[in-house]
């Protein structure tokens, strides 16, 4: 592996790459490198030259790429040996692709000098082998982040969409005080008791009465009541304190 700059020029797509950017996260790649200069080294290998033979080996020496010639870090042109070179991408497609739209004329790449399968393997493993995101620390680095900038502007320089970039930032606030003991209500208690077919009639028809007592609040109000009580009254009979 070695990291060299490279011309764009001699830099080509896989042509099996599959993977794809969503063109809104595209922008937000070009926006950040244009404004920073910034982004990961590109991974590429030395395109193969067929032998002779046609048994689909490669020779050590890599595809010509014109007069243009590699570059090493200090920018000046490497060897006369070395000039021409083309590079096939594993990995930074897009990275590739936004540096010339934005008019660079050379790419910081790492170098891997493997064969066609390692090719093929490198490029189903590299764009998918990734981490995901604790939510709760993601949304401590977005906050830190959101220090003098709005939401908007926030997720213009982020992947997230600037809704998600609202609920990391809910996310990130403090919970709430709890409340005193003295002003919570108490809760509800549930009662379980059974009923006999008669008393099972008269909540059928207690709840009958409230649907249809809808329209006639008073009315509905005193014949609910009614079923009501009775329908206590029986449970206090059947626990024994009436």
């Amino acid at each position: 592996m070695a990291l060299r700059w490279l011309p764009i020029d001699c830099l080509e797509p896989h042509p099996e790459n599959a993977n794809r950017m969503p063109p809104g996260v595209l922008e937000k790649l070009k926006s950040h490198i244009e404004r920073t200069g910034r982004y990961e080294p590109i991974v590429v290998r030395p395109i193969p030259v067929r032998s002779a033979a046609g048994h689909g080996t490669s020779r050590t020496r890599a595809r010509e790429c014109g007069p243009k010639g590699s570059f090493e870090g200090t920018g000046r042109v490497r060897s006369k040996r070395q000039n021409g070179a083309r590079y096939q991408i594993l990995n930074g497609h897009h990275r590739a692709r936004v540096l010339r739209e934005l008019g660079h004329t050379r790419a910081r790449c790492d170098v891997w000098d493997v064969d066609d399968d390692e090719a093929r393997m490198l490029l189903a493993t590299l764009n998918r082998l990734e981490g995901r995101d604790d939510p709760k620390a993601r949304a401590r680095l977005v906050a830190y982040l959101a220090t003098g900038r709005s939401a908007e502007d926030l997720a213009r320089l982020l992947p997230e969409p600037p809704d998600a970039v609202e609920r990391l930032l809910r996310l990130a606030e403090p919970p709430p005080e709890p409340a005193a003991a003295d002003s919570l209500e108490p809760l509800p208690q549930a009662l379980i008791f059974f009923l006999s077919e008669e008393q099972e009639a008269v909540v059928r028809e207690a709840l009958g009465a409230v649907a249809e007592g809808r329209a006639a609040e008073g009315a509905a109000r005193l014949g609910r009541a009614e079923r009501l009580e009775r329908l206590a009254l029986w449970y206090l009979e059947s626990v024994g304190r009436r």
